[in-house]
C-alpha cells in the first residue's frame, strides 16, 4: 500500500471582502498527537479573533486540547467534512492505494485546501488530479452517492469528491452554482461564478432517510420562515425521476465573497456526537459572542421551532454563527431542520433541563434563564405553534405524499389516525 505523504505543516489564510489575509501558522506533533497554532501578525494588526473563548488572539504559540478533535481547535475543526465528506475521502484515497487510516488532521486540512467551505484557506493543498468532466448530473450523482461503499471506480470517486466541495454531514450533498431563471447547475470549486449563477448546496437522500426526504426538509423549510426562523432561500430541484432534491442558498457566501462561520461545536470545543451542551449554554454563548439582545431572541425562536417541529437533532454541529469583516458576529440562518427522533429519543441539547418530553413550560424555562420577557416569549411561541399547526399546507405545496403529511401531522399536531407502523426519520447528522 502507498504511503501518504504527511503534513507537518500548514498556512492557514482567510478570504474576507475579496482579500486573503494570512491568519498563522498550524504544527502537527505526531507524538503528541495534536496541533500548535500561532496567529500572525497581519491578523492580530487587524483584529482577526477569530474563535474568541478557545484561541486567544495574541502571539503566543497555543496547543490544542487532544479532545474532542483529534488534537484540533475547534476553529480548524470546523473546516473539516464529517460523515460523508470524510467518508468519500476516505474511499477515495483506499481506491488510489494509500492507507487512509494514516492521515492526521492537518492531512486532512490540506485536502480541504483552498475549495472549502466558509473563509478559511490551508496551504499546501493537498494535489488530486483536476476532474475533466464537471457536469451536474443530479440523477447520477444520487444514484452514486448509494455506491461509495461498494466499488467504484476511482474517476467516479473523483467526480463525488470535486461536487462535494468540503461539505459536512452525515447526509450526501454537493456544491454548485445554480441559475435560478433556468434551472442549470454547474459546479462549483470556490471560484467566481459566471454571471446569473448563485452558490447553492443540494442535499441527496442517505440510507437511512425516508424516502421523500427532499419535500420533506422542504416543506420544514417553508414551514420555518412562516414560524418567523430565519433560513436561506431553499428550493426542491427536480430530477428526472423520485421525489426530488432539497437545495438550500449556501450562507457561507455572500455578495463579497466568503463568509466566516464558526459552530457552537468549535466554538465551545464540544463533542457534537456525545450531547454535552443544553440551549441555556446556546443562548448565553450567543449574547457573550454577540452582544445582541435580538440575536438571544432568534435563537430562542430556534430553540421553539425545535421542539414544536420535533427536530431533535439539534446538536452543538447544527448552531452556527458568522462574523462580518469588521469582526461583528451574529447568527447564521437557521439549517439542517427536519422531522428527526434524535438519539434515544431525546433531543441532543436539553430545553430547560427536559431532553425527551419538552413542553411549553420547559421552553419558558429558558426564556427566564435567559432573561427574556415572559411576553415576548410566549408570543414567540405561539407563532412558532400557529405555523407547526398548519403542517399540511406546507407539506402540500412541496409535494409531500398524503400518508407521509398524515403520519408527520398526527406526531407534530395530534390530529388523524396513528401511523400504522413506526415512522421513519431523518438520518442523524
Amino acid at each position: 500500500m502507498k504511503q501518504i505523504d504527511h503534513v507537518a505543516v500548514l498556512d492557514v489564510a482567510i478570504e474576507l471582502a475579496g482579500e486573503l489575509i494570512p491568519v498563522g501558522k498550524l504544527v502537527w506533533r505526531a507524538r503528541e498527537r495534536r496541533s500548535y497554532f500561532e496567529y500572525a501578525a497581519e491578523a492580530i494588526e487587524q483584529r482577526l479573533s477569530l474563535s474568541p473563548f478557545n484561541l486567544r488572539l495574541e502571539g503566543s504559540v497555543q496547543a490544542a486540547p487532544n479532545a474532542p478533535f483529534e488534537g484540533l481547535h475547534g476553529l480548524f475543526n470546523d473546516s473539516l467534512p464529517d460523515g460523508w465528506g470524510r467518508k468519500l475521502l476516505d474511499r477515495r484515497l483506499q481506491r488510489m492505494g494509500y492507507d487512509f487510516t494514516t492521515l492526521s488532521p492537518l492531512d486532512r486540512l490540506s485536502y480541504v485546501g483552498t475549495t472549502g467551505m466558509a473563509a478559511l484557506r490551508y496551504t499546501p493543498a493537498g494535489a488530486f488530479e483536476e476532474v475533466a468532466d464537471k457536469t451536474i448530473d443530479l440523477d447520477w450523482l444520487a444514484e452514486q452517492a448509494e455506491l461509495v461503499d461498494g466499488d467504484m471506480d476511482v474517476a467516479d470517486l473523483d467526480r463525488l469528491q470535486a461536487a462535494q466541495g468540503g461539505s459536512g454531514g452525515m447526509r450526501p450533498k454537493i456544491v454548485v452554482g445554480y441559475d435560478k431563471t433556468n434551472g442549470r447547475l454547474i459546479q462549483d470549486r470556490n471560484e467566481d461564478l459566471p454571471a446569473g449563477y448563485e452558490p447553492w448546496l443540494v442535499k441527496f437522500r442517505a440510507d437511512s432517510d425516508p424516502r421523500e426526504i427532499g419535500p420533506e426538509e422542504y416543506a420544514y423549510s417553508l414551514m420555518a420562515g412562516a414560524a418567523g426562523v430565519d433560513m436561506a432561500e431553499t428550493a426542491l430541484l427536480k430530477g428526472t425521476s423520485g421525489a426530488g432534491y432539497f437545495a438550500t442558498r449556501r450562507f457561507d457566501r455572500g455578495p463579497k465573497g466568503p463568509i466566516h462561520i464558526h459552530t457552537l461545536s468549535g466554538l465551545l470545543h464540544a463533542d457534537h456526537r456525545a450531547p454535552q451542551l443544553d440551549y441555556s449554554m446556546l443562548l448565553k454563548a450567543t449574547r457573550l459572542l454577540t452582544r445582541d439582545e435580538r440575536h438571544v431572541e432568534r435563537m430562542f425562536r430556534r430553540m421553539a421551532f425545535n421542539v414544536l417541529a420535533k427536530n431533535r437533532d439539534d446538536h452543538s454541529k447544527n448552531h452556527a454563527f458568522q462574523m462580518d469583516a469588521p469582526g461583528a458576529w451574529s447568527p447564521t440562518p437557521a439549517y439542517d431542520l427536519t422531522f428527526s427522533i434524535g438519539p434515544g429519543g431525546e433531543h441532543n441539547m436539553a430545553i430547560g433541563g427536559e431532553g425527551r418530553t419538552p413542553d411549553r413550560d420547559h421552553i419558558l424555562e429558558e426564556a427566564r434563564t435567559a432573561g427574556i420577557k415572559e411576553n415576548a416569549a410566549a408570543a414567540i411561541i405561539d407563532e412558532v405553534r400557529g405555523a407547526v399547526d398548519a403542517w399540511p399546507r406546507f407539506a402540500e405545496a412541496a409535494g409531500l405524499s398524503q400518508r407521509r403529511t398524515a403520519e408527520l401531522d398526527f406526531i407534530l399536531n395530534d390530529r388523524g389516525a396513528p401511523p400504522r407502523q413506526e415512522v421513519k426519520a431523518t438520518a442523524e447528522s
